[in-house]
């Protein structure tokens, strides 16, 4: 497809991804950034690199590639098998079925995870609450769409990704049960490291617990800093290794500062051969990020999440709003910044990439 074909003619691709309240003509082959084409089979296909992305459980999938856990193909037949139990299946069933068919999840750490789903539209809100007034916003690594229900809810243009579509499903179900159909917030099976959009389609960019769980982190900000406008705010949250609570993904104590070999020992023993992310301190981020990304500005400190919802009475929810509300004070401040439950990482994109940019970084 070429330009002047391309500028002249509305995007075929505006079936699949429409929505009332998003303009979705800015979605790009997630390899070349060609605006996509719809064949006659109900698939989308990209008239310049030759790709095909077919049709997945109701989503066009545009992922390169799968997440660590399945193949590509596993993964499309395990969204479509979940997605077969959608509409019978409240949120939380939804959930409980899929670790059902997921059987590298022992008892604790499903019911663990089940709780965190259900609650996930809380830390949504909270999220949220930090975020610009105006604006579309783009989710990277949605999930099951705890923020993108909290957005729609308070009626903010969202759409969410995430390289898992079987998430999307149950992200789908949420939405579905909590807003009645009456607002729709499109969510797409793609990559973090190839992000199907234009350059400068959005306004803001979120990302809560992304990044210690992709491949390339540098591809990723690389990408979250190429869909964003000049100006535009890219909202991160992650996981502090320092936090003295349990680690939040394997669920145990002290393991995060065992020796490397004993703390792996120690993990597959308790909980088998499962993947540990590796989490970074925010001052490995601030060195990181200043290091490769010289077209921005960068604000790094503990999360707040003192606007977490009082209506979630659970021990996180608690522990959520009085640490966000005493990160406010002096004395306190620093002390969370160290060793806070969650790392809040603020980029403003300052101004357009230009070659010279992009040589600089080759």
């Amino acid at each position: 497809m070429n330009q002047t074909k391309t500028s002249r003619r509305k995007p075929k691709n505006q079936r699949f991804f429409s929505d009332k309240n998003l303009d979705l003509t800015n979605i790009v082959c997630p390899l070349c950034h060609t605006l996509l084409d719809q064949n006659t089979i109900g698939r989308v296909s990209c008239d310049s690199c030759r790709l095909i992305f077919p049709k997945v459980a109701g989503f066009i999938d545009l992922r390169l590639h799968s997440d660590r856990y399945l193949s590509l193909n596993q993964e499309r037949r395990k969204a479509e098998r979940l997605s077969a139990k959608e509409h019978d299946h409240s949120l939380e069933d939804l959930a409980r079925a899929y670790y059902a068919i997921t059987a590298d999840v022992d008892n604790t750490r499903r019911e663990r995870f089940v709780r965190h789903i259900s609650g996930a539209h809380h830390r949504g809100q909270a999220m949220l609450a930090r975020l610009p007034k105006k604006g579309n916003i783009l989710e990277i690594g949605c999930g099951t769409g705890g923020f993108l229900a909290a957005a729609a809810e308070a009626g903010r243009n969202a759409i969410g990704i995430d390289i898992a579509s079987r998430w999307l499903v149950v992200a789908r179900r949420r939405l579905q049960e909590l807003l009645k159909y009456n607002q729709s917030c499109p969510l797409i099976p793609a990559c973090a490291e190839k992000v199907p959009f234009a350059n400068e389609s959005f306004d803001i960019v979120v990302a809560d617990s992304l990044l210690e769980h992709v491949d390339d982190t540098f591809s990723s900000i690389s990408e979250m800093l190429r869909v964003a406008r000049p100006g535009g705010l890219i909202m991160i949250w992650a996981p502090n290794p320092r936090w003295p609570g349990a680690d939040p993904h394997v669920g145990l104590w002290l393991v995060k500062f065992m020796p490397k070999k004993s703390a792996v020992r120690y993990l597959k023993w308790r909980r088998g051969d499962i993947f540990w992310p590796t989490c970074r301190t925010s001052q490995e981020w601030a060195e990181l990020i200043r290091r490769h990304f010289t077209d921005c500005e960068i604000k790094i400190q503990s999360a707040d999440t003192s606007h977490w919802p009082v209506q979630d009475k659970s021990l996180r929810g608690r522990i959520a709003r009085t640490s966000g509300r005493l990160s406010h004070l002096p004395i306190f401040h620093l002390l969370f910044n160290l060793f806070g439950p969650l790392i809040e990482i603020q980029i403003t994109k300052t101004k357009k990439e230009t070659d010279s940019d992009e040589r600089s970084f080759l």
